[in-house]
């Protein structure tokens, strides 16, 4: 089954399909803190994928405080997700860029809290990029919103507020997906 078939139930009902990837120490919080204010704009699941395997346990372990329905994509093959499911857990690092496709859009590690962030993996897959509130003013980050090419939350409940505008409109959202990667190209870099 193709990963992104998994999430055909969450399509089907039109839930949002919200992805938080290559989390870094201390971003899981903030990502479920911006996911619960989410879902008072619409249900949906939100794919959560840290950035270390070191981390996978520890985060996984920590998710369960929040008593949201979660699913390990080690332990989910062949079928697809329960419509229950509120969180779909990646620990599979060979995997993760898939899950770019599967989303709405993404809320990248590393502008949730300080650290590297990975842009080239999103813009490649033509996932919509929201930035978090502690995205590091960066060329890249200047270049994007200046073009169209993502959005910018200063706060979870910004982000909330940026994911109801994109979910209404998902073709403002594609057409943010596709200025970004226009750009990056402009900029020389390859995909």
């Amino acid at each position: 089954m193709e990963v992104c078939e998994r999430f055909k139930e969450f399509r089907d009902r039109n839930r949002c399909v919200v992805y938080f990837p290559n989390t870094h120490n201390d971003e899981e919080p903030e990502a479920y803190s911006s996911f619960l204010a989410m879902m008072r704009v619409q249900m949906g699941i939100m794919i959560l994928a840290p950035d270390r395997e070191e981390r996978f346990e520890p985060v996984y372990r920590d998710a369960l405080k929040y008593h949201l329905q979660t699913i390990r994509h080690s332990r989910l093959f062949t079928s697809y997700v329960p419509i229950k499911t509120r969180v779909y857990f990646v620990e599979t690092i060979a995997v993760r860029d898939a899950f770019y496709a599967c989303a709405d859009f993404c809320v990248p590690g590393g502008t949730l809290s300080d650290g590297p962030v990975d842009l080239e993996s999103p813009i490649r897959a033509g996932c919509p990029i929201l930035f978090g509130p502690k995205m590091a003013d960066t060329a890249e980050r200047r270049g994007l919103l200046q073009a169209g090419g993502a959005r910018y939350a200063a706060s979870s409940e910004e982000i909330a507020e940026q994911a109801r505008d994109w979910l209404k409109d998902p073709a403002s959202a594609k057409e943010a997906a596709d200025k970004a990667k226009a750009w990056w190209q402009a900029q020389g870099r390859s995909l």
